[in-house]
């Protein structure tokens, strides 16, 4: 279930649509609204959501205004602990800026996610929390990079350092934790 939050309220209606509009990948059922996470609300009906079935299967959706939309699922690699980074979910133009939208899942991560350091390449981290009936928690992230010479070594953390990870690490890399 999605924390308080991030649950689908009566003003998702335009994201929900635009989202069902475009459906899951093959193999992959169309998740019931109570265990979908929004992670960002657009003002246009756009919007990020997250959700994961069940403790081992995630997936990301982001629609976008002006149709474009994209939904990716999987299955968590067998060796994951305690992140996992998805690579770009969106790409697309913005008032002449090019972007991508990374996403991200943290188990049992606490707190607010942030970059470590100030930088114009990239946009704030939006995030949502799920618990599962046995009490664990992910965190579904969901953030911007404006350019492609990001620097590598950028850095995602969670309050406290807990959890840390290189903004644009992909789950086949093989330094990804």
């Amino acid at each position: 279930m999605p924390e308080a939050s991030a649950r689908v309220t009566l003003d998702d209606g335009k994201l929900l649509e635009r989202f069902r509009k475009h459906g899951v990948p093959p193999g992959y059922e169309d998740p019931p609204d109570d265990i979908l996470a929004v992670i960002l609300r657009g003002a246009d009906g756009s919007g990020h959501l997250g959700w994961m079935t069940d403790e081992e299967t995630y997936c990301f959706a982001s629609t976008r205004a002006g149709g474009a939309s994209t939904t990716r699922c999987g299955r968590l690699p067998d060796r994951h602990a305690p992140h996992i980074a998805a690579g770009p979910n969106l790409q697309g133009y913005a008032m002449d800026e090019n972007y991508n939208y990374y996403t991200a899942l943290v188990l049992d991560g606490q707190g607010h996610f942030a970059f470590t350091s100030p930088s114009e390449s990239f946009g704030p981290v939006h995030q949502a929390k799920v618990v599962f009936p046995s009490g664990r928690t992910a965190s579904l992230l969901v953030y911007e990079v404006r350019t492609v010479s990001l620097d590598a070594a950028a850095e995602i953390c969670d309050e406290g350092r807990t959890h840390c990870f290189q903004a644009i690490a992909t789950m086949g890399d093989p330094d990804s934790p």
